[in-house]
């Protein structure tokens, strides 16, 4: 049985009203930034699973990416989030960026659940 503590950055609901306020960012819009960022995590935490970046994709999910490999996911993933919340919601480059920052953590600690359910069952 793999455990997988939820680590979730101290303040985190702090920081995500904060950068939600500094964007200018109504109610409809926020809701729209989570699912968009969790749809896009867990899309592409599958199609990495699926290639077999299993062990990758677990140090992504503890928030520890300590191989070069699994660095270049988390930006990877970092880089599609923002590229997705600018083009589907129109936000600026520097606004989607820093929701990115502070709500990837919140995102990778809740879905990793989602995700090790899927793993077990495709093994």
């Amino acid at each position: 049985m793999i455990h997988m503590p939820a680590f979730i950055p101290r303040n985190a609901d702090e920081k995500l009203r904060a950068v939600l306020k500094w964007g200018r960012l109504r109610q409809e819009q926020a809701n729209d930034v989570i699912l968009i960022t969790k749809d896009t995590v867990l899309g592409f935490l599958r199609r990495q699973l699926e290639r077999g970046n299993w062990r990758e994709v677990l140090e992504v999910l503890k928030g520890k990416p300590m191989t070069q490999a699994s660095r270049f996911m988390l930006h990877e993933l970092r880089d599609k989030i923002v590229r997705r919340l600018i083009f589907r919601l129109g936000l600026r480059p520097v606004i989607a960026a820093g929701l990115v920052i502070v709500l990837l953590p919140i995102i990778l600690a809740k879905v990793s659940g989602e995700v090790i359910g899927w793993v077990r069952n495709r093994h």
